[in-house]
């Protein structure tokens, strides 16, 4: 068990709600309703049974102001943190906006990138994440609740694989020397972008406040539209009969799904 040292604030409150209102419940009964009944239902048996407890009157009613002060405590910090998630929210759109047209330049790299496997040298350029986001990211993430928090994490953690791997791709290319990618690794960066982008979507709606936050699994239509808006056409990326973008995506998913349901048991 947690020594009460460490157990954050609202816990606190929680367990001592949880704890003190039978308390107070039990009190009440006993010292405002038993009492009556107890004795010849006269005042003078009551008050006779409230001046013989004094001592514990005087120390419930402290009890039971502290834990109405705590409570009013929490319900303020919870107002103040909604008031200050719906100002960071206020930038979120224009952030996924941001990120919208990051992911479109990246998608344009990874079709340059296909091009190439293909026998076809080009030139690429790195693209760069908007210089925002992040900051926007952030204030949400700390005045979000938990799930929306969640989220908003791991879009950011995946920006920064997909970044580094961006990046690691282009310093592979010279003027000089052409490194033809690996199919297959460019159909796992393409999925990690549709990923990305298909996460982004759910996120749109939620940030201009239209319908809450969806933050179950993505499914293979969440897929399909994110590499529409990407242009990346599925037939247009297979490396055999087997593998292919599609094939590879369900696979993927099949995966995520079978190991949140061995988490789940």
């Amino acid at each position: 068990m947690k020594h009460l040292g460490v157990l954050k604030p609202d816990t606190l409150v929680t367990l001592l709600n949880w704890i003190g209102i039978p308390i107070v419940a039990l009190y009440v009964g006993s010292m405002f309703v038993y009492p009556w009944f107890a004795s010849d239902c006269t005042w003078r048996s009551v008050e006779n049974v409230w001046d013989r407890w004094q001592s514990l009157n005087v120390g419930m009613l402290a009890f039971v102001s502290s834990i109405t002060a705590f409570n009013i405590g929490r319900y303020n910090a919870e107002k103040q943190r909604e008031r200050e998630f719906m100002a960071s929210k206020a930038f979120l759109p224009d952030a996924l906006s941001g990120l919208a047209s990051y992911f479109a330049d990246s998608a344009v790299l990874l079709r340059k990138g296909w091009a190439a496997s293909l026998g076809n040298s080009i030139n690429t350029v790195l693209p760069i994440p908007p210089p925002d986001f992040k900051v926007v990211f952030r204030d949400c993430i700390r005045h979000a609740d938990r799930e929306v928090g969640e989220y908003l994490a791991r879009i950011l953690r995946r920006l920064q694989v997909h970044a580094a791997r961006l990046a690691a791709f282009v310093d592979q290319q010279s003027d000089d020397t052409w490194v033809s990618p690996h199919q297959y690794n460019l159909v796992t960066y393409i999925y990690r972008l549709g990923e990305l982008q298909a996460m982004v979507n759910r996120l749109f709606p939620f940030a201009r406040g239209q319908e809450p936050l969806d933050a179950s699994a993505l499914t293979w239509e969440d897929f399909k539209d994110a590499y529409g808006i990407l242009n990346f056409w599925i037939e247009d990326f297979r490396i055999d009969d087997t593998n292919n973008l599609e094939a590879f995506t369900k696979r993927a998913l099949g995966r995520a799904d079978s190991m949140d349901a061995k988490q789940a048991a």
